[in-house]
């Protein structure tokens, strides 16, 4: 599965850990991820992690809100959305995810959640 491509739980755990605090402190997206406490942070981290898992085919559960209310209001557009997936890309480089993979997991990515959370395009 590409689950296990991605190196499993852990691998995904790894690849959120580099990817989202660059997403979060890029200057075009970082308005999305201000003004949450540290145990929210740390909520969001598990929940993605679970997301990515489940998607990916791996044994995960996301007990989490559905992507579409969760990211209406913020506005997040098609520009946020590449810079998003660039930054995505180069952390599944960076970590060594071979260029049949990469292109898999941000496919899936794609397909999966960027209709519920691009709010325009």
């Amino acid at each position: 599965t590409l689950y296990s491509r991605l190196g499993g739980y852990d691998g995904i755990a790894k690849f959120v850990d580099t990817a989202f605090p660059r997403v979060a402190g890029h200057a075009q997206l970082r308005r999305l991820f201000q003004g949450h406490a540290r145990d929210s942070q740390v909520r969001q981290r598990q929940l993605i992690v679970d997301a990515l898992c489940q998607a990916s085919g791996g044994p995960c559960a996301y007990t989490g809100r559905a992507m579409k209310p969760v990211h209406t209001g913020l506005g997040i557009t098609s520009s946020d959305w590449t810079v998003f997936i660039g930054i995505l890309g180069g952390a599944l480089e960076e970590l060594k995810v071979s260029a049949p993979d990469r292109r898999e997991f941000l496919g899936l990515l794609e397909r999966r959640f960027r209709p519920d959370v691009l709010e325009s395009e």
